[in-house]
């Protein structure tokens, strides 16, 4: 990942939007409440509003704000043009329709800067209405200490801007939904730490909720489409082997998607210890029967 020599900011803050311009500068007039101010805002357009960059002009943030339009709508991928004109030693990712509490900033700050091997956190996701959090086993659980994982809400987290990082850090083809997994199999790959810390609040709406329908299909068919391309050989059979099942049982499956996927894109391979700090994922999409085969691992109870 390209970084500028000279970096000014500490923290580069970049947020994916489209067609909700008006989600965008609510977010927006929240985060110029943040008692934290060494930031730059990065923002790309999948929407090509036509009146998104004179209003980003009269939204008066004192911080650095700069408008990257897309030319093609990639929805969360397109993070990707953010990234490597990234110039803050952290980097926070929100959606739109997110914001940091006034004291989010300052504390990732902090935990980055007196932890070198501190790679990537996720935040405590509140909603905005009600101030409740999130109640989610993997994304947002119900702990008060800090604990290690792999699952980073998109819309609220943060990480090093670590130059060994991909441009690419998030999937290409995966428009919403998982697509931070990448982006933490890629710090993992780095031997760096990822923790949950529940004392870095964010807001967003509950995705949790609703989470069904073609919501559902598409965000377990980019679960596959990560382990399909991080996945050893060992992840690799039982995925194939669990699609096998599940045609032969008559039951809906992506067995030929599943394969055409791994013959036609780049694989990116984990090592084994790595991937299996994605253990609840790939027990998630490994048919029952086949659990045995999952060799466990004490990061598994974590994760």
């Amino acid at each position: 990942m390209h970084r500028s020599p000279t970096i000014h900011p500490k923290i580069t803050v970049c947020i994916v939007t489209y067609n909700r311009d008006q989600d965008l500068l609510r977010s927006l007039n929240h985060l110029r409440e943040s008692e934290f101010n060494d930031f730059e805002v990065l923002v790309v357009d999948n929407g090509l509003s036509s009146f998104l960059p004179s209003l980003l002009r009269q939204i008066g943030l004192q911080q650095p704000l700069r408008l990257v339009q897309a030319n093609e709508n990639k929805g969360c991928a397109n993070l990707n043009l953010l990234f490597p004109i990234a110039e803050g030693e952290v980097i926070a990712c929100f959606d739109d329709d997110s914001y940091p509490a006034k004291e989010c900033l300052g504390r990732v700050w902090e935990l980055f800067k007196n932890r070198p091997s501190l790679g990537m956190i996720g935040f405590k996701m509140h909603v905005p209405e009600t101030g409740e959090p999130w109640h989610d086993p993997w994304w947002n659980p119900n702990d008060m200490s800090p604990r290690p994982t792999v699952y980073c809400p998109g819309c609220g987290l943060a990480f090093r801007n670590d130059p060994r990082l991909p441009d690419e850090l998030c999937i290409p083809d995966i428009i919403s939904q998982a697509h931070e997994l990448s982006m933490a199999a890629e710090i993992t790959r780095l031997g760096l730490e990822i923790e949950f810390h529940p004392e870095c609040i964010a807001y967003h709406p509950d995705t949790t909720l609703g989470y069904v329908g073609k919501k559902a299909e598409a965000g377990n068919l980019n679960q596959l489409k990560f382990l399909c391309r991080y996945g050893e050989i060992v992840t690799i059979f039982l995925v194939m082997l669990t699609q096998a099942i599940r045609l032969i049982s008559g039951n809906p499956n992506n067995a030929k998607y599943a394969m055409l996927y791994i013959l036609s894109v780049r694989r990116k391979p984990l090592k084994s210890r790595h991937i299996r700090r994605f253990h609840s994922l790939i027990s998630w999409n490994t048919h029952p029967r086949l659990h045995f085969m999952i060799r466990k691992h004490p990061l598994s109870t974590f994760t």
